[in-house]
């Protein structure tokens, strides 16, 4: 009979798990020999934030579970916020936490705290694993982590349990579950389609979530409709496609500009829009006498915006049906050169170029132009993140990662590991600022470990540069906010890899094309001029 790990282990390769993160102890070495032994890998990571941010990215870049291991105590502990991430991420994500044995319950005291009650709030399931019917509760975490909308499950195993032997339950495939829209709802979006004249599609990650990426481009070009996209959904159709106006989220600038062509368009279409990627000024964007549609795979609860129409179910099979409803010939909505007018007015807003130095805006139109475009990019968070958002284009889905609905920092290098992990013939590049490198430093020593030649560019200013703006706007004196941190390049070369540092776009451009046939990893200290973020928030 199996072992309840080898349950845990066999269940998660069926799913397609091929790689766990995180960082043993004896609570969990039973678990380490069932994946072994099934062929799943083990990670070992410097620390459970970073292990949390590559899970996060494995569900991302593979629409397989990611996969934390814990151990008890500290461990667990340390592991929140990459639980946090998958919550508000959408990430589904099977956490796993050793435990002490049952019989030291209540009998033992160092290292222990109710941890299924510590990470409660941030799953969506939780249990113990128990010494019967362990199967039953591990298909029923992995499906829940799945399930609209994906997130997190937490698996408490302790430590007499993962050894015991357990009866092998019979292995099932669940039924798949897709509501399909009824004639009723076609007729009325098709009515309101065929009316509009402005319409305006903004488009969030539930469109990936459902993998609708196909219906969602036949849907936009049948009934020719523009489309903006939240952060994480860029790319779920090519940004250089004619209809895209760009992407949405957390720049006050550019997204100014999006609102108002909001409100002036007469028929808007929230697709998978979760405005859980969004800021304050998308709350009521448009008053209630506006023609809207939400399409999505869960009903809206958050009223962020309010739809006059709703359908909820298969975002793809509602898409299919309406592109399968448009006209032989696309209607002449927004004409072309209105639609140019449109992108010109948000290239003109975030470019920039300093009066000395090398401008944010620089550096990422220099990445952008160096790496090719199947590269894996991930971004920090910090004021170039939302400057970086904008720049960087991407031509397919779930190939730009970042902390979105959290918005932490420390995302960046830990994705971007996991990236090249799972696409080693692909480039990666990780673009982070320092204080956010700085965080999960220590996971640089996997790149040469494991042969990982990505490229990192680190955002350099010496300052949290987004808070200091804020302190500035607020009047108050610039307090916390100086980084303080290394010498890059010696540090890169320490742990094996190259360094740089460059000052202008045109070393900046050479050192990139470096980086990007080198067959060590690469970090490229870019020393900017902060002032062009006053312009930018």
């Amino acid at each position: 009979m199996p072992k309840t790990a080898d349950i845990i282990a066999h269940a998660l390769y069926e799913e397609g798990v091929r790689h766990a993160f995180g960082i043993p102890g004896g609570e969990v070495l039973e678990l380490l020999e069932a994946f072994r032994k099934v062929g799943i890998k083990f990670v070992l990571t410097k620390q459970e934030m970073g292990a949390g941010m590559m899970a996060d990215a494995y569900w991302q870049l593979t629409g397989k579970p990611g996969v934390l291991v814990a151990t008890v105590g500290p461990g667990v502990v340390g592991s929140t916020p990459g639980v946090a991430q998958a919550l508000l991420d959408r990430a589904a994500m099977i956490v796993i936490g050793g435990d002490i044995p049952r019989n030291l319950k209540g009998a033992h005291t160092r290292k222990v705290i109710d941890q299924e009650s510590l990470l409660r709030p941030l799953v969506k399931w939780a249990t113990t694993i128990a010494a019967k019917n362990a199967f039953d509760q591990v298909r029923s975490g992995i499906a829940i982590a799945k399930t609209p909308l994906p997130g997190p499950v937490y698996f408490n195993l302790p430590a007499d349990i993962a050894g015991v032997e357990q009866d092998e339950a019979r292995r099932f495939a669940p039924a798949a579950v897709r509501t399909l829209p009824r004639r009723e709802d076609i007729a009325l979006i098709q009515a309101w389609l065929k009316k509009a004249r402005r319409p305006l599609a903004c488009i969030g990650m539930n469109a990936q979530l459902d993998g609708a990426e196909r219906e969602l481009k036949r849907f936009l070009e049948a009934w020719h409709i523009p489309f903006l996209t939240t952060y994480k959904a860029k790319g779920v159709v090519a940004e250089d496609h004619p209809l895209c106006v760009g992407a949405t989220g957390l720049s006050p600038v550019v997204d100014k500009i999006h609102l108002a062509h909001v409100r002036h368009a007469d028929l808007v279409l929230t697709i998978g829009f979760d405005p859980v990627e969004l800021h304050a000024e998308w709350n009521s964007p448009w008053d209630e006498k506006k023609a809207t549609v939400n399409i999505d795979l869960v009903p809206n609860t958050h009223h962020v915006y309010r739809s006059a129409v709703e359908y909820t179910g298969s975002i793809a099979g509602c898409l299919h049906a309406l592109a399968a409803h448009a006209p032989k010939r696309a209607p002449a909505h927004w004409p072309v050169p209105e639609l140019e007018r449109y992108r010109q007015t948000i290239k003109h807003a975030i470019a920039s170029q300093p009066s000395k130095g090398l401008g944010p805006y620089q550096v990422a139109t220099v990445l952008r132009e160096v790496f090719p475009r199947d590269t894996i990019a991930t971004v920090d968070t910090g004021a170039h993140r939302i400057l970086v958002s904008q720049v960087w284009q991407s031509y397919e889905p779930r190939r730009f990662l970042q902390s979105s609905g959290l918005s932490t920092m420390g995302y960046a290098l830990p994705a971007a590991i996991a990236a090249k992990m799972l696409f080693p013939k692909r480039p990666v590049l990780a673009m982070a600022g320092e204080a956010g490198l700085d965080m999960v430093i220590g996971e640089m020593a996997l790149l040469a470990q494991h042969k990982l030649a990505l490229t990192i560019v680190v955002f350099r200013d010496d300052t949290l540069s987004l808070i200091k703006l804020k302190q500035q706007r607020m009047k108050l004196p610039e307090t916390g906010v100086v980084t303080g941190s290394p010498d890059y390049v010696m540090l890169a070369e320490a742990y094996g890899g190259n360094g740089f540092v460059e000052t202008n776009p045109a070393e900046l451009k050479k050192a990139a094309q470096v980086a990007l046939h080198s067959k060590r990893f690469t970090l490229i200290e870019a020393r900017i001029n902060p002032a062009e973020y006053q312009r930018q928030m």
